[in-house]
């Protein structure tokens, strides 16, 4: 089944992204995730839940939708960890759906859920009774049938038929950096596993030397030293075209150091919605999985395609394209380094991914945008897991002062706010999410807080029905937010200059209901807090905005042989 399997991943990957800040101490991993069962009950209850639904919307039995789940999946380990998980746990699925239990309560059976002492009891879906009442009859029942019990000592990860494909995740989740980069240049040949939706495409995988944004070599007389598709020399000229189009047109690469924001991420709602789920919405699995569940290549920095696949179904809009747009020599120069749960201790480390030489290169134009996980975590005491402010400034300052080891002369930093995470709840909390379309019977504020209730939440201060803990975090956000723009204005680097911008999110909406759209349509529906592609689309514009009315000599003229370029060179070597 394509969703046994595929959502399995997909909450892991949640789990690690969302809930777990980058390069988080090990045993703060555990705790976050083992409280009542943490992100294994949340997988179980949701996969449980889809399957039920699914049978409602076909009019299928139990038996049915769980042998037909599978066909969704690629062939291969997909597929195969698909069937032995309907295997492993169909039967006690089968039993308890037709005892008339939900999700929660044949997890709980299986012991993926339960119920610390202390603790609450979590749910996402409506309770009648005791779940732990209901689990116990559940269970008592299955051992009379002499129906086998799943053995879950830690997670799910550790049931032999699931780790190798959380290995496989593991793998992806750890990496910031190019898993086939031959030359070690910092670009790759392939799009995934940090690959050219990430950064700009090596033309030369086998030469550290040629790379997107490098000075050209020799003026690209002969090869094409930098990859943006202009090389040769000019008919009747003693001048390269690079030399012709591109040595005096001011060429500016483009890149992001951020967090799942920037990357944007995104779970197709398709997924969790039982009324859209098909084979088509999954043809894409692995390469989703391997851009870690983001899609850079369509971001409002680094986009530069159009999506086709019905589970992204928008045009691209981003500040590279709107550059490229404006200079056709600055083709396939961007960088996406943006990392799920990034915050700003963990980029003192992310940052040294950024590929760019500061002799050899051509300057960039960065944006560093961490806009909330220095206030989200899903502890229950929250505010006191939040980033210190001398912690936070003592941060910033680190990665800006490496940067100016590594950014050419000539280049921009344009800092940014914490976002105002407050509109949220606002927007979406008592909105029917895509999991609760089959019943109407799970709002959004619902899912906030079985999240919390499971200490796995993005972000208790946002994602909660608490008004005042949301207050107390927006303005602890508020106040990182003024740390950032007095660093933007208080300190100078000999290689880039800086500038500071909010996260414009209230102008974004604004600009989307004039358009007569409303604001939910604007976040991500399944893990109800991202912006989503049209908001993407607005942010690209609106970033621009600032740029060329508060920055303009950042970016400088139009390209005059831009219809140059593109008569000779077409689409200069595409993506």
């Amino acid at each position: 089944m394509k969703i046994l399997i595929y959502f399995t991943f997909s909450l892991f990957l949640i789990s690690l992204a969302l809930t777990v800040p980058a390069n988080s101490e090990k045993s703060e991993i555990k705790h976050l995730r083992d409280v009542n069962g943490g992100t294994n009950c949340a997988v179980c209850s949701i996969l449980v839940t889809l399957v039920e639904q699914i049978a409602i919307v076909y009019n299928d039995t139990i038996e049915e939708t769980l042998n037909n789940f599978c066909n969704y999946i690629p062939e291969g380990i997909f597929r195969i960890t698909c069937q032995q998980a309907i295997e492993t746990f169909g039967p006690i699925i089968i039993d308890g759906l037709y005892a008339k239990e939900n999700g929660d309560v044949i997890c709980h059976a299986m012991n993926f859920c339960r119920t610390d002492p202390g603790q609450p009891e979590c749910h996402i879906l409506p309770k009648k009774k005791s779940i732990q009442e209901s689990s116990f009859f559940l269970k008592r029942n299955l051992r009379l049938k002499n129906k086998k019990m799943p053995k879950i000592e830690n997670g799910i990860c550790d049931i032999s038929i699931f780790k190798e494909i959380c290995d496989y995740i593991k793998k992806i989740f750890d990496l910031h950096e190019p898993a086939i980069d031959i030359d070690k240049d910092g670009h790759s040949t392939i799009p995934t596993l940090r690959g050219s939706s990430w950064k700009g495409k090596d033309c030369n995988d086998f030469s550290k030397n040629i790379r997107p944004g490098v000075k050209p070599l020799s003026g690209d007389k002969a090869s094409d030293s930098n990859c943006n598709g202009i090389y040769g020399r000019a008919p009747g000229s003693n001048l390269t075209y690079e030399e012709l189009f591109c040595q005096n047109s001011n060429q500016l690469g483009v890149a992001v150091l951020g967090d799942s924001i920037s990357a944007h991420f995104s779970i197709p709602e398709q997924w969790l919605d039982a009324n859209q789920i098909n084979a088509a919405v999954f043809e894409h699995l692995a390469f989703i999985l391997e851009n870690e569940l983001d899609w850079p290549h369509f971001s409002a920095m680094t986009g530069f395609m159009n999506s086709t696949w019905p589970v992204v179904l928008s045009h691209t809009n981003s500040i590279y394209l709107k550059l490229l747009e404006r200079n056709r020599c600055n083709f396939r120069d961007y960088q996406n380094v943006a990392v799920n749960g990034a915050r700003t201790g963990s980029m003192r480390d992310i940052v040294k991914s950024l590929a760019r030489n500061q002799n050899e290169d051509q300057p960039l134009l960065l944006t560093l945008s961490l806009v909330g996980n220095d206030v989200c975590n899903g502890h229950p005491d929250t505010l006191d897991h939040m980033t210190k402010p001398k912690e936070f400034r003592d941060n910033l300052i680190y990665v800006l002062d490496y940067l100016d080891t590594v950014l050419p002369q000539g280049s921009h930093v344009m800092l940014t706010g914490l976002a105002n995470g407050s509109v949220l709840y606002d927007v979406l909390g008592e909105r029917i999410h895509p999991l609760g379309r089959v019943r109407n019977d799970i709002k959004y504020k619902d899912v906030y807080t079985y999240l919390s209730c499971l200490q796995v939440s993005p972000c208790n201060g946002w994602m909660t029905t608490n008004a005042t803990l949301r207050k107390l975090t927006t303005d602890y956000a508020m106040n990182l937010s003024a740390i950032v723009q007095d660093i933007s204005t208080s300190r100078s680097y000999k290689h880039f200059d800086m500038g500071y911008t909010d996260v414009p999110i209230e102008e974004m909406m604004t600009v989307w209901e004039s358009m007569g759209g409303q604001r939910w349509q604007l976040i991500e529906p399944i893990d109800g807090f991202h912006i989503n592609q049209n908001g993407n689309v607005i942010l690209a514009d609106l970033y621009w905005k600032k740029l060329t009315s508060e920055h303009p000599a950042w970016i400088g003229n139009e390209n005059k042989f831009n219809n140059d370029i593109k008569k000779i060179f077409g689409d200069q070597g595409g993506y």
